[in-house]
């Protein structure tokens, strides 16, 4: 049995050892330094914003096929026929071609295409304000559990001295065995649970460095405060700020956009070229060396197998769907607000409660310690104070926690990480 707790203390002590050479290590950060490592570094936030420069070369791209275009084109062949002299046939000629918008195609199809990289931009600007809140969230767990651990230390100190008074009051044969027993078993459970507080903050230091891109961080070290409301939270202004709530909303208008394109199926085309022959020396080229060549050509359809009256149908569930994904967001957004105010309501009323039950908690232990240091209280007393004292003290950490989380939480509601651009 002595070697067991032998053994057990010296891998406690090894854990904490090698776990404070990492911790110091890693860099202390304040919540923005650390909200704007993740900004700059996390992975997921750089991928979206990759995709969406690709899709502004995308719509460049498919808008390029509304200019004119030009290009040079050379031929030649060489006839090899016996029965004939032999002659070969080349020709070198430049072309300018343009197809005409005479219906508003091609307004309809920029419109739509610009839509769509603004739908995606406002989905990576709702992805920034997600990844952030959960990284303040994250920074305050973080935070936590260290006071956490640092409270368990000084339980753990607490109950050792305690064992050692214990242990002395047994050797002057003033309490009975049981007593040490009851004292060594405190401080067991008392480094079990520090060593739990000590691999749930080593957790959180490892979601710390995933979201910041590698970057080993610690919170920096800073007084414990109770935060207050900074922040006006409702619906209203949610539904203006919300970058999701943007990206319906467009998502509903590039509908409404592609239902007008798709009526436009059936719609004439107009074509124009201008050609120019600079070297040639067949007589059956058209044009002829140096001259110029001017085209039109008109196309308009009659009949489509009734291809543009299904797009157009399609088009207009396409429209009732982003209408009721609208809808839907909107209430979404209305639920995540007055979830986070009852949130936070709850927080604060839990905080008052526990923050009055450590003040209650702390004078009953002082007392109690005095009286058994006397020889005036029993053992069992003390130990129950004890635990009692440990439970609410944890129990007001996170309360306080919550509170931070409240806050995070509302703030994500509102977007305020990274609200949508006024237009």
């Amino acid at each position: 049995m002595i070697l067991l707790k032998k053994t057990c203390s010296i891998v406690c002590a090894t854990l904490f050892l090698v776990w404070g050479i990492v911790a110091a290590n890693a860099s202390e950060m304040s919540l923005e330094g650390f909200i704007l490592a993740v900004r700059e570094n996390n992975p997921t936030l750089q991928a979206s914003l990759k995709r969406l420069e690709a899709s502004y070369h995308t719509v460049r791209s498919a808008v390029a096929v509304q200019r004119p275009s030009a290009g040079l084109r050379g031929a030649t062949s060489y006839n090899t026929d016996d029965s004939q002299s032999r002659q070969g046939v080349y020709s070198l000629s430049a072309a300018i071609s343009h197809r005409f918008d005479v219906s508003g195609v091609y307004s309809a199809q920029e419109k739509q295409l610009l839509l769509q990289y603004n739908i995606l931009a406002a989905d990576h600007l709702a992805l920034i304000n997600n990844t952030l809140a959960a990284a303040e969230s994250l920074y305050w767990r973080s935070f936590i559990a260290r006071e956490n651990s640092a409270l368990q230390k000084e339980i753990l100190a607490q109950r050792r001295e305690d064992l050692r008074i214990t242990e002395e009051k047994f050797r002057q044969q003033l309490i009975p065995r049981l007593d040490v027993v009851r004292a060594q078993a405190r401080v067991e459970e008392a480094e079990s649970i520090v060593v739990q507080a000590e691999s749930a903050y080593r957790d959180t230091l490892t979601q710390l460095a995933t979201l910041s891109g590698g970057i080993a961080v610690t919170p920096r070290s800073e007084t414990l405060l109770v935060p207050s409301l900074s922040i006006r939270a409702g619906v209203e202004s949610a539904l203006t700020t919300r970058n999701d709530i943007r990206s319906a909303e467009l998502s509903l208008e590039r509908a409404r956009v592609l239902k007008a394109l798709a009526a436009k199926g059936m719609s004439p085309s107009v074509e124009g070229a201008i050609g120019y022959t600079i070297l040639t020396d067949s007589p059956s080229q058209q044009p002829d060396q140096n001259e110029l060549l001017f085209s039109l050509n008109v196309s308009i359809p009659v009949y489509d197998g009734g291809k543009t009256k299904e797009d157009t149908e399609e088009k207009a569930r396409s429209i009732e769907a982003a209408e009721r994904s609208l809808e839907a967001r909107r209430l979404d957004v209305r639920e995540d607000v007055l979830k986070a105010r009852t949130q936070w309501e709850k927080a604060v009323a839990l905080e008052a409660s526990k923050r009055k039950q450590v003040a209650r908690s702390d004078e009953e232990l002082k007392i109690t310690q005095l009286m058994y240091m006397e020889g005036m209280g029993a053992q069992i007393d003390l130990l129950n104070a004890q635990v009692d004292n440990q439970r609410v003290r944890t129990e007001h950490l996170d309360a306080i926690k919550e509170m931070y989380l409240a806050l995070v939480s509302l703030r994500q509601a509102m977007s305020e990480y990274e609200p949508a651009p006024a237009e």
